[in-house]
């Protein structure tokens, strides 16, 4: 018996034994293994969320600037292309000013150039050589006179009626248009229904034309065209008066004058450069 109470004794020491280092042993584990609460971050994660965020950011911000420059390179395309536009129409409208202009001077040199052989042709048609002949003008205070008078005869010399239109015509010829166009104020009041009045109020709108007097080239072209309507000169001051009434920026006048040397003269060269004109 007392041998089992010795055995049972041991026993039980020994197991308090094993239990006291389990114990220490157990308590270590639980240390060494904690539960990792995944709601608190760690400074790693947190740096490589920030990173990544960043990143994002920027990529975000690339694509941006990219769209926006896409956007600007774009407009300026669009601009350019319109610009570039308004030049070739404004070179277009800048030849055409060149072109009329030089036709314009052209025509006037031909005409000039021709003016020996049209004051020599007007001459042989129109002014006999000998003897002279009374040329009888009528004012219009004895037109509308209550008791009737006898005209006024007025002599014309036609030698020096065709050496005043010379006089006039060559100041034109050598471009001293102030000088002309007074010479030709002067023939048309000496000579008012003179053979060569007709030409002389045609030229004087024409010198008035080179002048840039739009104005006074129209009242001189209508009276060609109203006061000397038989004359040849009739198409071309048509022509010159429309343009010159759009020139003015009255556009119905000038195409109504156009208009009419198209349709009163169609194979004339006035009629051919309206059709041009318009």
């Amino acid at each position: 018996m007392r041998t089992i109470k010795s055995f049972s004794l041991l026993t039980s020491a020994f197991a308090v034994c094993v239990l006291g280092f389990s114990l220490p042993a157990l308590a270590a584990t639980q240390v060494l293994v904690p539960v990792e609460d995944l709601s608190v971050s760690t400074p790693s994660a947190q740096a490589q969320r920030t990173a990544a965020n960043q990143a994002q950011a920027q990529h975000a911000q690339r694509q941006n600037a990219n769209a926006e420059l896409f956007l600007l390179l774009e407009s300026l395309q669009q601009e350019v292309s319109q610009m570039r536009g308004q030049v070739e129409e404004l070179t277009f409208k800048l030849r055409q000013m060149q072109n009329n202009q030089k036709d314009r001077y052209l025509d006037l040199d031909r005409r000039i150039g021709n003016l020996n052989e049209q004051a020599s042709q007007a001459a042989q048609n129109t002014l006999p050589a000998a003897p002279i002949q009374p040329h009888t003008v009528t004012t219009a205070a004895q037109a509308t006179a209550e008791t009737p008078q006898q005209p006024v005869t007025v002599q014309i010399d036609p030698a020096q009626h065709q050496a005043d239109y010379k006089a006039a015509f060559n100041l034109i010829r050598s471009k001293e248009y102030q000088p002309a166009i007074a010479a030709l104020q002067a023939f048309v009041a000496n000579y008012p229904q003179g053979p060569l009045t007709g030409n002389a109020h045609y030229w004087l709108g024409e010198v008035h034309m080179v002048e840039r007097q739009t104005e006074a080239a129209i009242e001189q072209f209508t009276t060609v065209i109203t006061k000397f309507s038989d004359h040849r000169k009739v198409p071309d001051a048509m022509y010159k008066a429309g343009r010159a009434w759009l020139k003015l920026g009255d556009k119905v006048k000038g195409e109504r004058l156009l208009d009419q040397v198209i349709r009163l003269y169609p194979d004339s060269s006035a009629a051919r450069l309206a059709r041009e004109l318009k």
